[in-house]
């Protein structure tokens, strides 16, 4: 990120379905400044119903307005975009020059996207060469031009244009890398409204990132058929649950828990023990390290505990900005793991 004694914020926006969250960084001589903001786009009422663009830029102005930043003032933007055709993905191309490069993918990527190139908007970084396999090695990202356009329209009608577009996996790995613990394995489960993202990230080993469809909203079903109640209902019971302490004194004997319980075993972690295993037939991966817990959903008390149970490993729940030192004078802003994408979107700044 550029540093400078007049730099201007960067700010990273995560637009999801249950909320907006943003993370702005400023660099300087006095040190780092940040702030952070959340505001809701809807009720989770119908979990149905699509969400109006005009819902979404209203929590982008709320988290702005927040922090007290004007959109003019700011050196950047960067926006995650995640969905069913966002893919990325670890490619080998023949050995060619970089300005061959975009070239040579138009007609190499037929052979990895299950849709047509010519619908995708495609972009990819150079993680190496090999002479020896005369090989280059990329990491690709695409993304259909109609699911980028609709992502985007609510930026538009407040005039803002993102500057970096990332897709969501690439933007959690760099909030996860940027906690420096640990070795050089990074586990990261992403939990959020509707949906979760696994990734792995192992220096010299293929990088890995698969989305499913497990979030917030699973558990709220869960419970809406543990005990045969209405999916609003269920979430009202959701929340209040979310108020109390589950740690390993809590309860987990009730109608409620048992049914909460039941889902992150049977419909989240079997999804990671899928996942992993099927990353060892092409990575070297003996043993699944300390897996990490960024999201929303990861704020819900006791997740981290029963994941881990359920996976025979230690989940720890994501604190992004622990990684960033020092901060200038000044209140700190909101944490939580509900960051971590906004955070590593206002990293992207160069």
């Amino acid at each position: 990120m550029r540093a400078g004694i007049g730099s201007q914020p960067w700010v990273g926006l995560d637009v999801g379905t249950f909320s907006v969250k943003l993370v702005a960084i400023q660099t300087g001589v006095g040190g780092t400044r940040y702030w952070s903001a959340e505001s809701a786009i809807s009720p989770e009422e119908d979990p149905d119903r699509k969400v109006a663009p005009e819902a979404i830029a209203r929590a982008v102005v709320a988290c702005l307005k927040d922090v007290d930043l004007n959109p003019r003032a700011l050196a950047g933007v960067s926006t995650g975009i995640a969905g069913a055709d966002v893919i990325v993905k670890q490619i080998a191309l023949p050995m060619v020059d970089d300005v061959e490069i975009a070239n040579a993918l138009r007609y190499e990527v037929r052979k990895h996207l299950p849709f047509d190139p010519q619908s995708m908007v495609l972009d990819y970084q150079i993680l190496g060469r090999s002479s020896q396999d005369h090989q280059t090695e990329l990491l690709l990202a695409a993304v259909s031009r109609d699911h980028l356009d609709k992502h985007l329209a609510p930026l538009k009608m407040l005039g803002m244009e993102p500057n970096i577009v990332d897709a969501t996996p690439l933007a959690l790995t760099n909030a996860v890398a940027n906690t420096g613990a640990g070795d050089d394995t990074r586990v990261l489960l992403d939990i959020g409204a509707v949906a979760s993202h696994l990734l792995i990230y192992k220096h010299n080993q293929p990088f890995f990132a698969r989305r499913f469809d497990f979030g917030g909203r699973t558990l709220t079903r869960a419970i809406a058929a543990g005990l045969q109640i209405s999916f609003a209902d269920a979430e009202k019971r959701k929340l209040a649950m979310g108020r109390k302490d589950a740690g390993p004194a809590a309860e987990w004997e009730s109608a409620e828990w048992r049914a909460l319980a039941d889902s992150l075993r049977r419909d989240l972690a079997e999804e990671v023990v899928r996942s992993i295993a099927f990353y060892r037939t092409q990575a070297h991966f003996p043993d699944l390290p300390k897996l990490s817990l960024s999201g929303g959903t990861a704020r819900f008390p006791g997740i981290a505990l029963r994941l881990g149970e359920a996976l025979g490993v230690t989940v720890e729940v994501l604190d992004p900005f622990g990684g960033m030192g020092s901060t200038r004078a000044g209140t700190s802003p909101p944490s939580g793991p509900q960051f971590a994408q906004a955070f590593g979107l206002a990293l992207r700044a160069a």
